[in-house]
């Protein structure tokens, strides 16, 4: 009878997958899951999403109305009964550090299965304790990043914020005695994200969109694209200094 999970190896079968279960007299009905267990501590941690989707594709391919949710709830209990067997074996067997390397292999693949739960399968004190790693990882993160922000903007009097995106455009011009230009960048996101973040105009925020309008790289046959600065606006002239020898 074939396997409800997973894709078998027939008897004598010399050409079978690396990843079919059983061996050269097949596989024992309702041994499957063994199987499928023994084959995974040989693998390496690399091969387990090959593993997973070999068997997968399978199970999909049997019937039309299985899913991968049903699929997974079997690999993540079979896994999980199976740490459960090794953990309440004697801690004084000749075969304890077997038990511990049969464990570790079995958290590696639950580990690898967790990020595949988009179906919260798994059991809530494992999700409660996953979110609680992620809601302190966030906080770090959000302290980290407070470090960036400022209480209160650089403030552009009358309406005078096209006047610095001038003179940020103007800065990306600039050249080095040498010849070398003063400021690489390969994108313009840096100029207008520092505008809208740091500075204020009349004390209103400068959105990002509005920003990013004066920021646009253009090819020649895209020369209308983005906002002109006004003549009217551009005031200042940065001009560099002559350096002798």
């Amino acid at each position: 009878m074939a396997s409800q999970y997973f894709k078998t190896r027939k008897a004598f079968d010399f050409k079978a997958h690396a990843y079919a279960l059983g061996n050269i007299m097949g596989v024992r009905p309702e041994y499957e899951d063994n199987h499928f267990l023994l084959k995974l501590y040989s693998l390496d941690e690399s091969l387990y999403g090959d593993y997973y989707g070999y068997h997968l594709d399978y199970y999909l391919l049997k019937r039309a109305d299985n899913k991968e949710k049903d699929f997974f709830t079997h690999i993540w209990y079979i896994v999980s009964d199976r740490i459960a067997y090794f953990q309440g074996r004697d801690p004084f067997s000749l075969k304890h550090a077997f038990y511990l390397s049969n464990i570790d292999k079995l958290k590696a693949f639950q580990s690898f299965l967790s990020p595949k739960d988009q179906w919260n399968i798994r059991p809530n004190d494992v999700l409660l304790k996953e979110k609680d790693e992620l809601i302190a990882k966030l906080q770090k993160e959000n302290k980290q990043l407070s470090n960036f922000r400022v209480n209160r903007k650089i403030e552009i009097y009358d309406d005078h914020f096209t006047t610095v995106i001038d003179l940020l455009q103007q800065l990306q011009t600039l050249k080095l005695p040498n010849g070398a230009p003063l400021l690489r960048r390969d994108q313009q996101s840096p100029y207008y994200k520092i505008l809208s973040n740091y500075f204020s105009n009349n004390k209103k925020e400068i959105s990002l969109d509005t920003a990013r309008n004066y920021f646009v790289d253009k090819a020649p046959e895209d020369a209308q694209k983005g906002v002109e600065i006004p003549e009217n606006r551009k005031l200042f002239r940065i001009i560099p200094l002559e350096y002798k020898d």
